[in-house]
């Protein structure tokens, strides 16, 4: 079966998809907290995230931005350790 192009250009390359607005706000948000924790504590960090939406009713942006302010002012979560063997 023989299949006609169509148009005739050859179609560019896409952009990268550049967030906009609230969801921009969330992602910045999110990376700059990512950055500042360390991969070990970032689950409780999350964790510390979830809390205060759940519990404080606050908006993600929100609770990110507190998190974000409680670590620059030297709060660390609390990461349980594993015991040893």
């Amino acid at each position: 079966m023989h299949v006609e192009p169509v148009g005739g250009a050859v179609p560019s390359p896409r952009a990268p998809h550049q967030p906009a607005g609230m969801t921009a706000e969330l992602a910045n948000a999110h990376a700059k907290l990512r950055k500042a924790v360390p991969s070990e504590q970032w689950q409780a960090v999350q964790a510390e995230v979830a809390r205060l939406q759940y519990e404080e009713k606050m908006a993600r942006l929100a609770a990110l931005q507190t998190v974000y302010a409680k670590l620059a002012s030297g709060w660390l979560p609390h990461v349980p350790r594993t015991p040893s063997l």
